[in-house]
């Protein structure tokens, strides 16, 4: 990571480091004496500093109000987990859907194996196979049919 900007400048998190005691003692009194030089550097100091004393301001201040005592009677309750709508009772009605579902992909999956096994009965290629044919070993076979000497 380069520590520099394009000017020559230390980049803005290494002023934060300085300000938040996380530098080196050569590093942190290097970064001062440029400071010291530097017009946008020494204001960027001067800006931090002001902003961690305001900080260190903010920590000393106790409140004495319980704001979370105040306001959380005031909210809605939350629904209960686990209370479920009141469904219609009787029969298997809940797993129609599912089995609806089930029993389609079951078809479709049956379909799908018969057309990649039969050929789905449409023979895209001739059925005689021969040595020295057009096609380069390995091709697509439409079916068992057209790929098997037996299929005929």
């Amino acid at each position: 990571m380069n520590d520099r900007t394009q000017a020559g400048c230390p980049r803005t998190e290494a002023i934060s480091s300085l300000i938040d005691g996380e530098l080196g003692a050569s590093a942190a009194q290097e970064l001062r004496l440029h400071a010291a030089h530097c017009v946008p550097c020494g204001s960027a100091l001067l800006a931090f500093n002001g902003l961690r004393a305001d900080l260190q301001a903010l920590r000393e201040i106790r409140s004495d109000v319980d704001i979370a005592a105040l306001v959380l009677p005031q909210l809605p309750r939350p629904a209960a987990f686990g209370r479920e709508q009141a469904r219609p009772r009787g029969g298997l009605w809940h797993i129609g859907p599912r089995a609806l579902g089930g029993a389609a992909a079951l078809g479709v999956g049956a379909y799908l194996g018969l057309m990649l096994v039969a050929g789905g009965g449409v023979a895209l290629r001739p059925a005689s196979m021969s040595v020295f044919s057009g096609e380069p070993p390995g091709a697509f076979c439409a079916g068992l049919p057209s790929c098997s000497a037996r299929g005929r």
